[in-house]
């Protein structure tokens, strides 16, 4: 991991976002690219939080400037990173065609963001921007909740129904994330207990076992009806520090993060989801 792109809207569930990258890539020399992306006919609301640390009159086309030099100030203040690592820009772009310019640009390997930003909607678990990010950038994504504080990832619960042949460009990305911190990966399926696996499943749980037999791996069956309920309850009895998950899962995506719901697990404000990409 060399190059990581950090969206910020100067919302605190960005700030956080910012904190746990710094925090998580600490020991390694990484490049941290901050950025803003503002539609270039929509005033967006960030502009109501500049006010906070921006006095005197400044021109409109460099109040953001100023604001993403703030910021990287506090993340100096923050870290030991040095100022040459944080590189900051701003664009007037559609949102996703700006992270792919950024992502193009300066060669990307990880996304790090919050999971909504000011325009926060309770009822929701990730906002528009996120999940833009999570369905339509071909790059690695990891999306820190509002609650969610830096812990050493001990253990990385990796949710599956087996009923994919995973690439090994997913695989290596999780390798790659699981050995900065020697994080032990926990594959997991959640089912009916009436359900057995298929011949294809069981080739591509094997394949999982082959692949993971040099790391710090293990397998796991969790019988529940409910999938969300049941890795609540993989991840309080297993001490899970991050969920990762395969991003053409589509059908995982809207049972964890997409679905509007009034009743939140403590994993959808407290535990980092990384989105894995092929």
């Amino acid at each position: 991991m060399k190059n990581v792109l950090i969206p910020t809207d100067f919302s605190n569930n960005a700030w956080n976002a910012t904190v746990y990258a710094l925090e998580y890539f600490k020991n390694y020399k990484v490049n941290f690219i901050l950025v803003h992306i503002e539609h270039p006919e929509i005033l967006p609301p960030a502009f109501e939080t500049l006010s906070h640390y921006i006095s005197g009159e400044i021109l409109e086309t460099h109040r953001v400037e100023v604001a993403l030099n703030k910021k990287k100030e506090a993340m100096l203040k923050v870290s030991n990173v040095e100022a040459s690592k944080i590189k900051t820009e701003t664009l007037e772009s559609n949102f996703t065609q700006g992270i792919k310019h950024f992502v193009t640009k300066y060669n990307i390997d990880l996304i790090v963001c919050g999971t909504q930003g000011l325009s926060a909607n309770k009822n929701k678990i990730v906002g528009q921007h996120a999940q833009q990010i999570i369905t339509k950038i071909k790059c690695p994504v990891l999306i820190i909740p509002t609650l969610a504080k830096f812990t050493i990832p001990v253990n990385i619960a990796f949710p599956t129904d087996y009923n994919f042949i995973y690439k090994n460009k997913v695989l290596n990305t999780l390798s790659k994330i699981s050995a900065l911190h020697n994080s032990s990966i926990k594959v997991i399926r959640i089912v009916n207990p009436k359900l057995a696996l298929t011949l294809f499943q069981e080739k591509n749980r094997s394949y999982l076992k082959d692949y993971f037999k040099n790391t710090a791996s293990s397998f796991h069956r969790v019988n529940h009806i409910d999938f969300q309920q049941g890795l609540q309850a993989f991840i309080s009895s297993m001490k899970i520090d991050m969920v990762a998950i395969i991003a053409k899962n589509l059908n995982f995506f809207e049972t964890l993060l997409f679905k509007p719901t009034v009743v939140k697990m403590s994993y959808h404000t407290q535990v980092p989801f990384l989105v894995l990409h092929e």
